[in-house]
């Protein structure tokens, strides 16, 4: 068996489309592209413009430092002359668990998320981003992990602590559930609304950008 496991690729859309509620009627008669993404700013004042990259993060702290706290302190010295930061993907190891975002991903980048100074009071499927923030999808942030591994690395983990075993699995008692926990985080979750009225509502406060393909 193996330790997680990757949903194929047809399963990832299909969720993905679901979560967004791709193509719903009430996003179809409004005009709006779901494939386009618009930034309240005057960029178009200046076209020459800077942006941060950083990808393969979330492991979380070591034994002696925390990497990910070190490379988010390095690009707060360069935030305020970039326009965005772009992610390129595996944004919590291992599995992607929504149980691991406060520790691999609130903490160290705090900074960049409005009201980070009480990290412990964000919820990983709330934040707020005071910088342009685009991360895109790895493999890591789809994984699945089998109940028994789950169960298995957190009853062994006081054993392990014990014996003072410097192993760390990167895993808790679930995986991403096939990306879910990544599209509660960064995407718009329109599955999550109730009801067609909420759901106007929302596509009527936040989709008033307008394009040469449509509104977004």
């Amino acid at each position: 068996m193996d330790i997680v496991s990757d949903p194929p690729i047809s399963v990832k859309i299909d969720q993905m489309k679901e979560r967004v509620l791709w193509q719903h009627p009430l996003i179809v008669e409004r005009g709006i592209d779901q494939t386009r993404l618009a930034f309240a700013d005057n960029w178009a004042d200046s076209p020459e413009f800077s942006f941060l990259v950083i990808g393969d993060t979330g492991s979380g702290p070591h034994q002696d430092c925390d990497p990910q706290r070190q490379i988010a302190q390095y690009m707060l010295e360069h935030s305020d002359s970039c326009r965005f930061l772009l992610h390129t993907g595996d944004v919590i190891y291992l599995v992607g668990s929504r149980e691991h975002y406060q520790e691999k991903f609130i903490k160290p980048y705090r900074e960049f998320l409005l009201g980070g100074e009480q990290p412990h009071r964000l919820a990983y499927d709330r934040m707020v981003f005071n910088l342009p923030f685009l991360p895109v999808l790895g493999n890591h942030d789809y994984y699945n992990l089998p109940f028994l591994f789950g169960l298995l690395n957190q009853v062994t983990l006081p054993l392990r602590r014990l014996l003072g075993l410097e192993v760390n699995l990167h895993i808790g008692w679930h995986g991403s559930a096939q990306g879910d926990a990544y599209a509660r985080a960064f995407m718009d979750y329109l599955k999550a609304l109730d009801s067609n009225s909420q759901l106007c509502r929302h596509l009527e406060s936040h989709y008033t950008a307008k394009t040469d393909s449509g509104r977004c």
